[in-house]
């Protein structure tokens, strides 16, 4: 995998980020406009294998996006999402194969109404993944693989009449709710849709453990309608135990709950109102909770705390002198003894709190990558138990105006793809003398070693090669000798040894007409349209029919 010869430059880099970075633009790709990952800290000798995978929302352009751990893009899924949000991208098992999963849809206040997709190493999609039971559509805040790749755990928001009266009689604060959302998971089986299992929070959970009272927040909903219903409970993640217990967090009860695989009920719930547990911590409207081991009465779980919902944080969280920021939280329960205890947390160096979403993921080699959610940072810390574990990587997402966005999980994955669909290709020239100049990406693809670049005067060839250069970032771009103009050309994806992994379609030469103002050398700049209709025709003399290297044997691989 061409991240491992990166990762094995044992040098630490830091790079200073830009005042003011703007989103990336490609000649050979121009509908992707993805943000910057401007990378603060990456010592290469301290860090995992992998790719950075994040989910940008509230932008121009949410997408799913793979960064390698330099910054580069590696993928812009913004073709599968079409104006959507996508969330929780990940590398998940199916069909014996890693995969991507990420949920997608249409964002609602604090949820999502969408489904879950599954695509192959092609980036083929191989499994769309809906809801069962006749419940909505499922929900942005888990999609999480399990089973070995035959079982998903997904979450659900659903809104059901409430009758104070009834449900929470002499609350005179709820008196004017009459719709209620509640949290839904379901455990369904991909091979058919089949739900498994279904838990509703409101069936067990009572509205009197919510710290979120109705009106407070932005998306805690007032309760006076069906569109405004008061989310008392708000589901943000499911996990598994191996006995087939799930564990459920609710972030504005402030409880992690371990819940029967049974029959639905509560074997134990952690924080908020009514912990079964001692605490020498607390936390406060936690994300990602995931059970990381189970050995007799000792039960290990993370959380990522966050520590605040856009209110003041409250003090006792955590070891003095780390607050008032979210962390990454190791918590070790002692079910026998009903006694919890933190073991392991870890802070951004930035101090930052985010008021929502979030993550940590343990990776393979023992270290800590940790997602900041609202804050679109990304943090790797190495393994200890210390609570000053060392930042081995530290970067973040930046446009135009870096508070415009935020990522809800931020993860790290090892990754192989080869796209179905070709490279692709543009070649640029100022004037029918010049040079060209070829920009040449293949969006997704791991395993580019060089690209190969082959021109021709006529659009059937022969072709003949012309220059050969190693991939350099997510655009390759080069030219050739001067007066080497040429009309057509085909750009080759070469992996580490040579071989030929795809071929893009025939390219004719974009040569601006001379209406078209302000162009150098280069280019035309970013925004103009580069079409036909603004091509100048250029004349080819016989002298430059002339071929070398002729790779004509190679024809097959093109299209016209």
């Amino acid at each position: 995998m061409a991240i491992n010869v990166l990762l094995s430059i044992t040098v630490l880099t830091k790079l200073v980020p830009c005042a003011l970075a703007q989103v990336q633009h490609f000649y050979s790709n121009p509908t992707l406009a993805p943000p910057t990952l401007v990378v603060e800290t990456y010592n290469r000798s301290l860090t995992d294998n992998g790719y950075i995978f994040m989910t940008p929302f509230q932008d121009t352009q949410p997408s799913p996006l793979i960064f390698h751990s330099d910054g580069t893009l590696v993928w812009d899924g913004r073709a599968y999402v079409d104006g959507l949000q996508g969330h929780d991208l990940t590398v998940c098992e199916f069909n014996e194969a890693s995969n991507l999963c990420f949920m997608y849809g249409v964002q609602e206040s604090g949820y999502a109404r969408g489904s879950g997709l599954i695509l192959d190493q092609t980036y083929t999609q191989v499994l769309n993944v809906t809801s069962g039971n006749d419940q909505p559509a499922l929900d942005q805040h888990e999609f999480f693989v399990k089973d070995n790749g035959t079982t998903v755990l997904v979450t659900i928001y659903k809104q059901i009449p409430f009758d104070a009266a009834t449900s929470a009689p002499g609350n005179t604060a709820l008196e004017n709710v009459t719709w209620l959302q509640v949290g839904i998971f379901q455990h369904i089986e991909l091979a058919t849709n089949k739900v498994l299992f279904e838990w509703q929070s409101s069936d067990f959970v009572p509205v009197s453990a919510s710290y979120i009272q109705p009106g407070t927040t932005d998306i805690s909903g007032d309760g006076s309608s069906a569109s405004t219903a008061w989310d008392y409970f708000h589901i943000n993640s499911v996990d598994m135990f191996e006995n087939g217990d799930y564990l459920v967090s609710g972030r504005h009860v402030k409880t992690v709950y371990r819940i029967s695989g049974t029959d639905g009920t509560i074997v134990w719930q952690l924080n908020g109102k009514t912990s079964d547990f001692t605490q020498d911590f607390t936390f406060d409207f936690q994300h990602n909770a995931r059970v990381r081991s189970e050995t007799g009465s000792t039960v290990v779980i993370s959380v990522y705390d966050n520590g605040s919902d856009d209110s003041p944080p409250s003090t006792g969280k955590s070891k003095p002198g780390y607050e008032p920021y979210s962390a990454g939280k190791v918590l070790s329960l002692d079910t026998s003894a009903n006694t919890s205890t933190l073991t392991d947390w870890y802070v951004s160096p930035g101090k930052q709190l985010s008021t929502s979403q979030g993550d940590l993921q343990y990776l393979p080699n023992g270290n800590k990558f940790m997602g900041m959610g609202d804050l679109p940072f990304a943090v790797e810390f190495t393994d200890n138990s210390t609570g000053d574990a060392t930042v081995a990587y530290y970067a973040h997402l930046e446009n135009n105006n870096t508070d415009t966005f935020s990522s809800y999980r931020n993860f790290k994955f090892e990754w192989i793809a080869q796209p179905a669909a070709p490279p692709d290709l543009f070649v640029y020239a100022q004037n029918c003398s010049t040079s060209p100049i070829f920009y040449a990406s293949w969006n997704g693809a791991t395993e580019v070693n060089s690209w190969r670049f082959q021109t021709s005067n006529e659009s059937t060839g022969p072709f003949s090669n012309v220059a050969t250069v190693m991939k350099k970032g997510f655009e390759t771009h080069t030219t050739v000798a001067a007066g080497e103009f040429n009309l057509f050309t085909i750009a080759e994806a070469r992996g580490a040894f040579g071989e030929l992994l795809g071929t893009s379609s025939i390219v004719q030469t974009f040569v601006p007409a001379t209406s078209i103002a302000n162009c150098t050398s280069t280019s035309c700049g970013t925004t103009l349209n580069y079409t036909t209709a603004a091509t100048l025709t250029c004349p080819v003399a016989p002298s430059m029919r002339k071929h070398h290297n002729s790779a004509s044997t190679y024809g097959h691989h093109f299209t016209a």
